[in-house]
């Protein structure tokens, strides 16, 4: 009896493993709060050749977060990105997308925000 709870709570264990570390890739939204920005400034080269950005992004919701993350390149003015933040990893993954893409709420303050 002690083995069959063994082999079966060995079982969940690895299940519920394996099902975390699919929510930890960077490119998967599960877990991860969606952000919206639109690209200000032409970033900081730091010594690895990627750029830093630091903006003012919008959830779903258009609530305001300030948020760092790097590109490998450097992004163009303008343009609007997708940012999959995780509470303790920060940004992990972004995506550029067009205007019409976020949510009204996101397109609101974002206009808002270019106004003020």
């Amino acid at each position: 009896m002690k083995k069959i709870v063994l082999v079966l709570t060995l079982i969940l264990g690895n299940s519920l493993f394996l099902g975390a570390c699919s929510s930890l890739e960077p490119d998967n939204p599960k877990g991860k709060t969606m952000y919206y920005t639109e690209i200000t400034d032409t970033g900081k080269k730091d010594n690895d050749g990627r750029y830093e950005y630091k903006q003012n992004a919008y959830n779903e919701k258009g609530k305001e977060k300030k948020l760092e993350f790097s590109a490998d390149k450097q992004l163009k003015k303008g343009t609007y990105i997708q940012l999959y933040y995780a509470n303790f990893f920060g940004v992990r993954h972004w995506q550029e997308v067009t205007f019409k893409e976020p949510p009204e709420a996101v397109q609101k303050s974002i206009q808002k925000n270019k106004s003020a």
